[in-house]
């Protein structure tokens, strides 16, 4: 037995200690990434206020939607590469199946129900709710900008999934514990991808709008849910490990892209505002 399904077996027997392990490193991660850019702001502010002056708008908006188009390109180059990775003969499809038949094998009911309650935080109907009321409260306040951005965000994640579902067409794995059932393509993840995207723009419009006081926590809360939803769909057999891997990639390019453009929309925009006397 290799090391990643010796991994897999642990994983899949322990499902509870491994969503808190998870939970920890992603929070650490997060962490770490918010010092690096607090460390790194003051040193680029110079050149960042160079290039957010009017003049530079066009050009601006134009290279974030060229930036969008590589990225998505890439996006599904590299999907292209998960799915070979995890074709029938690799130590990665091992890894997949062994997860998910250990998994079949010790996930008791109250582990299969909690993690059916946890994963309703990226059904589509809780997004959709989310979406309708999160863009009606920004529409309101006169985010216009931010309303069409977030709206965006979150429609476009879903088609862009959808297609690259029907793309590489991978069947779900067998999960017949009755507690929680999806139909449908299994690659990319379309719960872990909409989960990013979803909590993900709410901490971004979080560190737009609020006080600083609510940005790491938000950004944190954003982490542990896209991380919960994930991995739910693994306890509950639902989609392979990699399905939820890939569903993560796509979000947080499609993520990635969307505020790229958005933030180019807006310097754009207040360009060509007049200029007070």
């Amino acid at each position: 037995m290799t090391p990643l399904q010796s991994w897999a077996v642990w994983a899949g027997t322990h499902p509870l200690a491994t969503w808190g392990a998870g939970l920890a490193l992603v929070l650490a991660a997060t962490l770490a990434a918010r010092g690096a850019v607090l460390f790194a702001s003051p040193r680029c502010a110079p050149w960042l206020g160079r290039w957010s002056e009017p003049r530079h708008a066009v050009p601006r908006l134009w290279m974030a939607l060229a930036v969008s188009g590589l990225l998505l390109w890439g996006c599904a180059e590299i999907l292209g590469e998960l799915a070979d990775e995890w074709s029938d003969t690799t130590h990665w499809a091992h890894l997949d199946e062994t997860l998910a038949a250990t998994l079949r094998a010790h996930a008791g009911v109250p582990t299969l129900t909690l993690f059916a309650r946890l994963t309703h935080a990226g059904d589509k109907e809780v997004l959709a709710v989310l979406a309708v009321g999160v863009a009606a409260a920004l529409w309101w306040r006169r985010h216009r900008l931010l309303a069409a951005g977030w709206v965006a965000a979150l429609a476009g994640n879903g088609l862009l999934t959808r297609g690259f579902k029907h793309a590489f067409e991978r069947v779900r794995p067998e999960h017949v514990h009755g507690i929680s059932a999806a139909d449908g393509y299994s690659f990319p993840s379309g719960h872990s991808s909409s989960s990013l995207v979803a909590y993900a723009m709410l901490a971004y419009l979080a560190v737009r709008l609020l006080p600083v006081r609510w940005h790491l926590p938000a950004v944190l809360a954003a982490a542990a849910v896209t991380f919960t939803v994930g991995w739910s769909r693994v306890v509950l057999q639902v989609h392979y490990a990699s399905d939820v891997l890939a569903g993560w990639v796509t979000g947080g390019i499609w993520l990635t892209c969307c505020v790229l453009v958005m933030n180019g929309v807006g310097r754009w925009h207040r360009s060509r505002l007049p200029v007070a006397a």
